[in-house]
């Protein structure tokens, strides 16, 4: 039931190319491809005739019968869906098929009065649904609901919950948690009823007891002035006062909210009662006796027209608090835990309806903001778990912004606006994350950015005492560090998670599991990056890493940090460690992830694994390794595979260009020239249309491609393709200079000019990144070392203003603007920004082929 055509473009299967065909179903054709589409009708009168005589067996078999399913049929458009709920009435009630019309016509006719007298007569469009066929079905739906609601309205009640839910996977165990939290619901309503009339009673004796008061003073008066004007005047006043106070008290307890939402729900699993276990199961066999609901395994599935029709049958208060209904309920059954993963299996089960009950709540900004809190919660919920377990990142993100859409309508409402900021704090670090996870840093970033923001304006309200916000701005230092790493801004990566260690270290509870648990996974990120560094410090990365797997007790992270060892151990030599560390690692995924084996992690496994085969010369084993870990990357990267591409069945993804490559080389070792040849050109592709559409990472996408053209020259050398070897020749040799210099004719004037803007911006680096990383920001040093900055950028100001029009004086330009724009800021606040600044002068630098060092101890060195 696609409801848009890019929503197919989402869910498409991206590994079979030219293979097999898939089949969607959609209420509206497409126009781009009415060649492929084909309309589908709804039932001629004889087949829908057969349709009711088959459901109904026995109740269309007399001529009258037969006639009035005739009429019946045409009555309701020929729709199956709404001819099949008409014959199970038939059969469940035991009515023939003209009395069935007859009850029918009944129904329309109450039904046609009483929305001629509403004033929301406009059918389904806000559904956005065929009037024809919705009038069908709600037509049909209204008799069977009429009787359902004579024979056990508990049933009726549910239904219309249900609507609000996912169509599929309802079991008997989401209808108990849902008449739980009715009967919890009736059971605040009947507090409160009581509570009235407890009000009302004392009200009613305090009215009786000041009015006999104010009366008998009235006679008094009366009788002391001996019936004078004057007494019976006051008297009159008196008995007023009397009946005012009695007015008022009823007015102030008649104006007692009795419609206030319940803010007492738990969000811990229900415990039932027999009520619950019984009504269950007498509910689900009237809903199937009616066929409202489908069951196939024990899981039920309601058509998505019928849900529609009963949301659309409820008035605007009642919709309202079945929303409220539902999202309780789903609270209760929501027992997801990142660092447990026994809580997935179940969380899995409910994920659709958690993200139906948060979208319907969207529709009705009238709910009171503990419950937009509460639906906001529950979508930023559904989103992690979407990551986290299914590396499904799209609908991640698609539920972490419908949790930032129902933040901004709670927080706008003025009430608990600070529990709905942190709330968008958590929200927004985990968007960022995802949005990582695809590969969108520049995004990726300006979330993480202003959930750190959040925060900070937070923990400062709060003067540093709110242990929870100052955890939350150690995890989003933290990520902005592993995405800092990503850019291979290492820099500026390890100052972020240098921070965040400190933070997490220096917490009231760094005894606590959980500190523990952060504490070792920075420690791991900061591993990597003496790993990345050039040259990699391997014993410092594996002195930290095995910290890390002392403090690690989540299986995830576990397994993370020995495949990180193990990609230590190999550089170091030290092969046969290195296999058992990723034999435990996978051995750990696979008991974390279950049945769900296409998980980015087993990838990383299997890539490792394949380079340790590689390393040892193992090379049938090593294509094996790497041919699994590119079929899962397909699968996670699915999303980013050009749509309509059918030759191409590779997703345009950094990480699935990796792995082409080093199947690649590993058939170039076993000669297999040709397949090797063709896993490279479609590398070659890849880095293309990456560095087409790059914002980061050119350098390293830069470098990628020079490495491919290299490969696949060696390939057409051995296949003997002579004019081939040629034309990737002066392919690399063009890419090359293309670095080196924008134009041909701008050559000379490059090589004179632009090169001593290249050593000026290197001096100037260096001044900045000396400048950033000093111990204390004043004193005599910190002067000196200023005022040699000062100088170097008016120099590099200079040579600016010399050199043409290109990437370098751009580059050098924004360098200049940035560090001026920090250097009078006290040193925590501007060593961030001016180490990020030199990482991105470095990557421009490197791509103009100079060697760019970052050690700063030259001269301790030389002493």
């Amino acid at each position: 039931n696609v409801e848009h055509p890019d929503l197919s473009k989402r869910f498409l299967p991206r590994g079979a190319g030219t293979k097999g065909h898939v089949l969607l179903t959609a209420r509206h054709a497409p126009p781009a491809s009415a060649d492929r589409t084909l309309l589908l009708g709804c039932f001629p009168p004889s087949e829908s005739v057969q349709l009711l005589a088959r459901i109904a067996p026995g109740h269309v078999s007399s001529p009258r019968d037969a006639a009035a399913a005739r009429s019946l049929v045409e009555t309701l458009g020929n729709l199956p869906l709404a001819l099949g709920t008409a014959a199970a009435y038939m059969r469940r009630c035991d009515v023939p098929c003209a009395e069935y019309l007859e009850r029918y016509a009944a129904s329309e006719g109450r039904r046609s009065s009483s929305s001629s007298s509403s004033s929301s007569s406009a059918l389904p469009a806000r559904y956005g649904e065929s009037n024809e066929h919705f009038h069908s079905v709600a037509s049909s739906l209204a008799l069977s609901v009429n009787e359902i609601e004579k024979e056990n309205p508990t049933a009726c009640r549910v239904l219309r919950l249900l609507s609000f839910l996912g169509p599929d996977l309802v079991t008997k165990a989401v209808i108990r948690n849902l008449l739980c939290e009715r009967r919890r619901v009736d059971a605040v309503a009947e507090r409160r009823r009581r509570d009235v009339d407890r009000r009302r009673s004392v009200a009613r004796a305090t009215a009786a007891v000041a009015l006999g008061i104010g009366a008998s003073g009235a006679l008094r008066l009366v009788r002391r002035n001996h019936g004078g004007q004057a007494g019976v005047v006051a008297a009159t006043a008196l008995t007023a006062a009397a009946l005012l106070f009695v007015s008022q008290d009823s007015f102030l307890f008649d104006g007692h909210s009795n419609n206030q939402p319940d803010t007492t729900a738990p969000s811990t699993p229900n415990s039932f009662s027999s009520f619950e276990y019984e009504q269950a199961d007498l509910v689900w066999d009237i809903l199937k006796s009616f066929s409202l609901i489908s069951v196939k395994d024990g899981k039920g599935t309601i058509h998505r027209l019928m849900s529609q029709a009963m949301r659309y049958s409820q008035s605007d208060e009642e919709a309202r608090g079945n929303v409220t209904i539902c999202i309780d309920a789903m609270r209760s059954m929501w027992t997801f835990k990142p660092e447990r993963p026994d809580t997935w299996k179940e969380s899995q089960s409910i994920l659709e309806h958690v993200k139906s009950v948060a979208a319907h709540s969207l529709e009705y900004h009238d709910l009171s903001p503990e419950y937009i809190l509460r639906a906001g919660q529950l979508s930023k919920e559904a989103g992690v778990f979407s990551a986290m377990s299914l590396n499904a990142f799209v609908e991640a993100q698609a539920s972490l912004e419908m949790s930032l859409k129902l933040l901004d309508i709670g927080a706008a409402k003025g009430k608990r606006n600070a529990a709905f900021q942190k709330a968008k704090a958590e929200t927004l670090h985990e968007l960022g994350r995802v949005l990582r996870y695809q590969a969108n840093y520049s995004e990726s970033e300006q979330s993480l950015r202003e959930a750190l923001q959040i925060s900070n304006r937070w923990n400062t309200n709060r003067k540093g005492n709110d242990p929870s916000v100052r955890k939350g701005i150690a995890d989003t230092l933290h990520e902005l560090g592993v995405l800092e790493v990503k850019k291979h801004n290492l820099d500026t990566a390890a100052l972020f998670l240098q921070q965040s260690l400190d933070m997490r270290r220096s917490s009231d509870q760094c005894t606590s599991d959980d500190t523990h648990a952060n504490c070792a996974s920075t420690l791991h990120q900061l591993a990597a990056i003496h790993v990345a560094r050039k040259p990699p410090s391997l014993e410092k990365a594996k002195t930290l890493l095995q910290e890390s797997l002392s403090l690690c007790q989540q299986i995830g992270q576990r397994a993370a940090t020995l495949k990180q060892l193990a990609r230590v151990s190999i550089r170091q030599g030290f092969l046969d460690k290195a296999d058992t560390y990723l034999e435990h690692a996978l051995e750990l995924y696979l008991e974390l992830y279950g049945d769900n084996k296409l998980h980015i992690n087993i990838a990383a496994v299997k890539f490792q694994q394949g380079a340790l085969a590689l390393q040892r010369e193992q090379l049938e084993e090593a294509w094996n390794h790497f041919s699994e870990c590119l079929r899962i990357r397909r699968h996670v990267y699915a999303y980013a595979r050009t749509v309509g591409s059918r030759e191409d069945e590779n997703p345009i993804h950094l990480e699935v260009s990796c792995v082409l490559h080093e199947l690649g080389c590993v058939g170039f070792s076993q000669k297999r020239y040709s397949r090797s040849m063709e896993v490279l050109r479609a590398e070659h592709d890849i880095l293309e249309r990456l560095e087409e559409s790059a914002t980061a990472q050119s350098e390293r996408l830069h470098q990628a491609r020079l490495t491919n053209l290299t490969w696949l020259r060696k390939c057409a050398k051995e296949l003997g393709q002579d004019d081939e070897v040629n034309r990737l020749v002066n392919e690399r040799t063009a890419m090359k200079k293309r670095s080196a210099r924008p134009t041909e004719g701008q050559a000379a004037v490059l090589q004179s000019d632009s090169v001593t803007l290249q050593w000026k911006a290197m001096e100037c680096r260096a001044l900045a990144r000396i400048f950033a990383l000093q111990k204390q920001s004043s004193g005599k040093n910190d002067i000196i070392e200023r005022e040699k900055l000062t100088r170097g950028l008016d120099e590099l100001l200079e040579e600016i203003t010399m050199a043409p029009q290109e990437s370098m004086k751009r580059a050098a330009a924004q360098f200049r603007e940035t560090i001026l724009s920090c250097i009078d800021k006290p040193m925590k606040e501007r060593r961030i920004s001016v180490l990020k600044a030199c990482d991105e002068l470095r990557d421009v630098l490197r791509a103009h082929g100079l060697q760019v060092s970052d050690s700063i101890n030259s001269k301790k060195k030389k002493k």
